[in-house]
């Protein structure tokens, strides 16, 4: 099960921070095994990690926000970037593989965008969401 929509129940920002009302979705989420969650509305890249669940924001396709967000801490934000971006979600048996890729290279080949986390810092590790 994967829920989609377009207002996030968990965003740092800028411009749009957590939206209170889908709360109350949550815990059908967590009461039906969802592992991933997918939304846009704010117009940067955030991969937030709360209750056993990864939520995505991916709102980057073409207008980028390029302020810093500014509450990490209520969106559990685990990595956000304010790069133009589309989603590459793979998956193979019970693992998710969630990608978010920027513009090709010199050889054509697709490359991730660099993520942050809430002090700066380089973000490497690959987002993968594993059904057990």
């Amino acid at each position: 099960r994967v829920p989609f929509c377009h207002h996030p129940p968990f965003c740092a920002g800028p411009q749009h921070h957590n939206t209170e009302s889908m709360h109350r979705l949550i815990p059908f989420w967590q009461r039906a095994g969802v592992k991933a969650m997918f939304s846009g509305h704010e117009h940067n890249f955030q991969h937030s990690l709360t209750g056993g669940i990864n939520y995505f924001v991916s709102g980057a396709g073409a207008k980028l926000r390029l302020a810093t967000p500014d509450e990490f801490q209520q969106a559990h934000t685990h990595s956000w970037s304010d790069q133009c971006h589309f989603l590459l979600v793979q998956i193979a048996r019970d693992q998710m593989t969630v990608r978010a890729i920027g513009e090709l290279d010199a050889n054509g080949t697709l490359t991730d965008i660099p993520r942050r986390d809430a002090r700066g810092q380089p973000v490497t590790e690959p987002m993968v969401i594993r059904r057990t």
